[in-house]
């Protein structure tokens, strides 16, 4: 017995041509919005291109761009299939897209924004991820086969603000937080990520709010 937690028909309709549809719309509406801004008494940024978009008014010029807004609106479709994963549910175990995690790893899981974090044993976190299911699904199905659901962060109290240099964390973790602190302002995602499984091999946790870094000691459970 599991179960599968993907898309909702509509849910999956939505990401499949809501883009596109939005695109084409935006390709009505965009030289409309521009002329008017244009009108306005006042300065404005990009104002060379803005004057661009307000000169599309020919039928071949608005096809165009609504096949270029269209196009964009697909390719954020394929990233959309490609990022949101579904997860399958079962009493002994749990699939994570190609991640699987014993029923017996995990310490808790709970929504961080449109992310997953599954924290095992350790309280590192196992699984982050961007699921096919909503929320609800999510922790319906989690609860009925008695996994730990918890609506947030249960070690969201330990977390501290890093200040570089602060004498608060061994040379050797700070040095860690100061480069990953690098590649979040970069947003370079890999590097970060990679940073953050360094900094748990020494035993401690990094969460981001925007740009600024918290951080926690691991806990055993």
């Amino acid at each position: 017995m599991h179960r599968e937690l993907g898309f909702t028909p509509r849910d999956r309709a939505l990401v499949a041509a809501g883009p596109a549809v939005a695109g084409l719309l935006l390709a009505g509406g965009l030289p409309i919005a521009a002329r008017w801004l244009l009108g306005l008494d006042t300065a404005l940024p990009f104002r060379q291109i803005i004057r661009l978009i307000g000169a599309i008014d020919r039928p071949w010029e608005l096809a165009i761009e609504a096949a270029v807004l269209a196009l964009a609106g697909l390719l954020v479709t394929v990233v959309l299939f490609e990022r949101l994963i579904t997860i399958a549910v079962a009493p002994a175990e749990a699939r994570f897209g190609e991640t699987v995690m014993s029923r017996n790893d995990v310490a808790a899981l709970y929504p961080e924004g449109d992310t997953l974090v599954v924290l095992d044993r350790e309280s590192r976190q196992a699984v982050r991820c961007m699921p096919r299911a909503r929320r609800k699904a999510l922790a319906e199905a989690f609860q009925q086969f008695g996994y730990p659901w918890r609506d947030a962060d249960p070690y969201a109290d330990l977390y501290r603000p890093w200040i570089a240099a602060a004498d608060a964390l061994p040379p050797a973790v700070d040095a860690v937080l100061s480069a990953r602190a690098v590649a979040v302002r970069k947003k370079a995602a890999k590097e970060a990520g990679e940073l953050r499984a360094t900094l748990e091999k020494l035993g401690y946790a990094v969460r981001d709010e925007g740009e600024k870094q918290f951080w926690r000691p691991l806990v055993r459970s």
